[in-house]
């Protein structure tokens, strides 16, 4: 799989070993599904991301209809969280709203609920480019990892940052604090395999 699609001699060694692991994941992906076991990779800025994301899209192309996945880049994830998690819950229900302000919560509500429900129902779910900075962030990736883990729902995350970086930025923009990261980081290191 690496040799058809990457200039092997290109990659440094360290990608070129966490792609051969990744290659082994899919390999056994019925397993792997099966036991809720997913991936938390670090580092994964630029050139490094642009490789492992084009990897992952290649071999989860090959899933379906056994599996069902959904890749989200954090940007879509932060989106759906701040709808979720802000927007859709400051909306007084007993607002008078237009027609056209109507059509529009509806359409809001309808697209973040489909974000939402693929984000906690998919076999896998790989979120690539995870670096919250806002409390409502933490809060729904909270709940999402959460929910995948009380289903046994393997998870890919992919972040810019290195491992005390992320567990400062979801510390800091926690309302929960340490705790949060605490929580959050029990489940991660229990579920997935790591690369730095």
């Amino acid at each position: 799989m690496l040799d058809r699609h990457f200039n092997v001699e290109q990659i440094p060694l360290q990608d070129r070993d966490l792609l051969q692991r990744l290659n082994s994941y899919f390999d056994t992906l019925d397993t792997r599904l099966r036991l809720g076991e997913g991936w938390l990779i670090f580092n994964a800025t630029g050139a490094r991301a642009a490789r492992i994301n084009q990897f992952l899209m290649r071999r989860m192309q090959v899933m379906r209809p056994l599996h069902s996945y959904q890749f989200m880049p954090w940007r879509d994830f932060s989106l759906t969280a701040y709808m979720v998690q802000v927007e859709l819950k400051a909306i007084d229900q007993e607002q008078e709203l237009s027609a056209k302000e109507k059509k529009e919560l509806e359409i809001a509500t309808r697209v973040s609920r489909q974000s939402m429900v693929g984000a906690v129902t998919a076999d896998l779910l790989i979120l690539s480019g995870l670096r919250p900075q806002h409390p409502h962030e933490v809060t729904y990736l909270e709940d999402t990892i959460g929910h995948r883990y009380r289903g046994r729902l393997a998870t890919i995350i992919l972040t810019p940052e290195q491992p005390h970086e992320l567990a400062e930025d979801i510390t800091r923009h926690s309302e929960l604090g340490a705790e949060s990261w605490r929580r959050m980081s029990e489940v991660l290191y229990e579920t997935s395999l790591v690369a730095i």
